[in-house]
């Protein structure tokens, strides 16, 4: 068997109601925190009241930072770790989808480290450890609350950029999943995330880094993803739908702690800067062009993804079974509606060009994606996905 190692250091809590722990979790790290979180959202459903009831059952005092933006901006972030270090925060949580907790990262690391946030852009640059982080996802889809990555938005640069902190320091302390939290989301959120989940675990059972139990848990993510996303966009109030996707998005978040992602992210980023497609719908768009492109480089693992959505088909070849999981991977991302007003963005050839030799500087990416890609099978890419043409 193929060696690996397996490194999750967050303590994760599961359920319906998990959310009252906060306070309890909380009290064990300090005596002040600062919750970080979106502008709105939390507040009007009501999540936000929740989380300083449970803190205020134990007596530690809130700072609260509600100015996350989607795709979060280093400005945003360095005004919240300045905040931060002035109030002396002992204890930072994280309550929202993947902006937040990314945000929330960013400003853990800025609680113990000096500014700018561009000092830690790359893999492993964190000197000091973070302030301990308490991760409570709203969405199901980005995994962030059991990753090492934070991803922000550089509006310095023009185009603006999307730039990553990888680094072990910046796994949550905890992570509490509560279902009944996505209730609410509307049908389109709920989508772009679900989506987002859907690559995190596909990209994770290609990559060159994948391993045994890495798979294990993408097969099962996928499987779920399938399975409940549809139902969870037609019917929002099925708790037992809302449940299995999260636990999806889980899963796949926990993949990505390992393998990292592939070509997918790294097209999909410029997607949502310039044209702002929504992250998990940008990767939707890719991935299953991207998957396609790959596909020759290891038959026998699209066999197993394509078994994992069906039967074995009788008198299919292994290649035979592998290119189904193309047609049932994008026949998928169909009945989602992922392309949803994809038309309406006029992507120009020379824009697709220009993307994908940024692409190609993603060398961390690229090495793992488990087939070479050229300049020309990117911009190829891309064309396919973005405007129809095969």
């Amino acid at each position: 068997m193929q060696e690996f190692s397996f490194f999750l250091p967050t303590k994760v809590y599961f359920g319906e109601g998990v959310i009252r722990r906060v306070g309890e979790e909380a009290s064990k790290l300090g005596e002040k925190v600062m919750v970080i979180t979106g502008r709105t959202s939390a507040r009007k459903t009501g999540i936000l009241q929740k989380v300083e009831s449970s803190l205020k059952k134990k007596r530690i005092k809130m700072i609260l930072f509600e100015e996350v933006e989607p795709n979060p901006s280093f400005d945003t972030v360095e005004r919240g770790g300045e905040i931060s270090r002035k109030e002396k925060v002992e204890v930072i949580v994280a309550l929202g989808g993947g902006s937040p907790m990314d945000a929330a990262k960013g400003i853990a690391v800025l609680s113990t480290n000096s500014s700018p946030l561009d000092l830690y852009i790359g893999q492993g640059k964190v000197k000091n450890p973070p302030l301990p982080l308490i991760a409570i996802p709203t969405t199901a889809g980005t995994g962030s609350e059991v990753t090492k990555y934070a991803v922000f938005t550089n509006k310095k640069k023009v185009p603006h950029r999307k730039e990553v902190i990888g680094d072990s320091h910046l796994f949550p302390e905890v992570a509490l999943l509560d279902p009944e939290l996505t209730l609410s989301l509307p049908s389109s959120i709920t989508r772009d995330t679900g989506v987002d989940a859907l690559s995190h675990a596909i990209e994770g059972f290609t990559s060159t880094r994948a391993q045994p139990l890495s798979d294990l848990l993408a097969l099962k993510s996928i499987n779920l993803i399938f399975r409940y996303l549809p139902e969870t966009i037609n019917n929002p109030h099925n708790l037992e739908a809302r449940s299995s996707l999260l636990y999806a998005s889980l899963l796949a978040g926990i993949v990505i702690a390992q393998t990292g992602t592939i070509l997918v992210h790294a097209m999909g980023y410029r997607l949502t800067t310039d044209f702002g497609i929504p992250h998990g719908r940008a990767n939707g768009i890719l991935l299953p062009w991207v998957y396609e492109f790959n596909l020759p480089a290891n038959y026998t693992k699209g066999a197993l993804l394509t078994r994992e959505l069906e039967d074995k088909i009788k008198d299919l070849s292994e290649k035979e079974e592998a290119e189904r999981g193309v047609f049932l991977l994008k026949s998928f991302l169909q009945r989602v509606n992922i392309s949803e007003g994809l038309e309406e963005k006029n992507i120009k050839k020379d824009k697709i060009e220009e993307f994908a030799k940024e692409v190609m500087q993603n060398k961390r990416k690229l090495a793992v994606n488990p087939r070479k890609a050229t300049l020309k099978d990117i911009i190829e890419i891309y064309k396919r996905a973005l405007l129809g043409k095969e």
